[in-house]
């Protein structure tokens, strides 16, 4: 019992102690004059777009492949057992 209070006393202290020296090393500082680098964003945007679109339209191709040959497997097992077609 003792060990547990010892340790949420050093677990409190280091709270006290480390938060604060945290959020001041996070301190924002304006640098002036520092090197500027400037990367136009219009070909990684297009980019990105066109390889989203190419992912997208290869997905739907995909799916509707495969909904085609689910349909002619039904047509075909229909046949089969001698139901009538679907509409």
């Amino acid at each position: 019992m003792k060990q547990t209070r010892w340790l949420a006393v050093i677990s409190a202290i280091l709270t006290f102690v480390w938060g604060p020296a945290v959020a001041l090393a996070q301190v924002f500082e304006k640098v002036e004059g520092g090197a500027k680098q400037e990367v136009p964003a219009v070909p990684f945007v297009s980019i990105a777009y066109g390889i989203i679109w190419i992912l997208v339209l290869s997905y739907v191709v995909f799916v509707a492949k495969g909904v085609g040959r689910v349909n002619k497997e039904i047509d075909d097992l229909e046949r089969k057992l001698g139901g009538a077609p679907r509409k």
